[in-house]
């Protein structure tokens, strides 16, 4: 195992790091956009989320092509921490800490991916309800016409056959 090679690793998690982090904000951004209702916003942050994931997806398989080249069985950030425990104590610390970033990251963006997702639900439901008060106003003008057309409320005078022949 190179020193080298111990550096890019690190490199490499330093911007999946970065790509959490923006990812997180961006979540952060998101919920703002449901709390005040900016609906037609909310695809470029989507956008931006989905990109950054990509991203991250790289530099993941970046980390996995140079733990193959320095022999480990896999590139989870465990195996990493293992492996180079044996011969750089110092690097293998800075990997641990790394590790509890990514992991406290992971939650707080799981977290307010649920939120985010409970606010969706919650515009949903009062979108709903706004349409069904819609609905039910425009009910009572619907049911003042048969389907001919005619007049059918009760308010009005019907005329009898004797009121027509006079």
């Amino acid at each position: 195992m190179t020193t080298i090679n111990i550096e890019k690793l690190e490199n490499i998690i330093d911007s999946e790091i970065n790509g959490y982090e923006k990812i997180e904000k961006l979540y952060a951004d998101k919920k703002e956009l449901l709390i005040k209702g900016k609906a037609n916003d909310l695809h470029t942050i989507d956008e931006k989320i989905t990109d950054e994931y990509k991203n991250i997806t790289s530099f993941a398989e970046q980390r996995k092509k140079i733990s193959e080249t320095m022999n480990m069985p896999t590139f989870s950030m465990t195996d990493i921490i293992n492996n180079i425990k044996k011969e750089d104590e110092k690097a293998a610390l800075k990997f641990e800490e790394k590790k509890a970033k990514v992991n406290e990251l992971a939650k707080r963006i799981f977290e307010l991916e649920r939120t985010n997702l409970e606010l969706l639900k919650h515009g949903m439901h009062v979108t709903n309800k706004t349409l069904e008060i819609i609905i039910k106003g425009l009910q009572p003008i619907t049911k003042e016409y048969n389907q001919k057309g005619e007049n059918i409320t009760k308010n009005q005078l019907e005329m009898s056959s004797i009121i027509e022949e006079a």
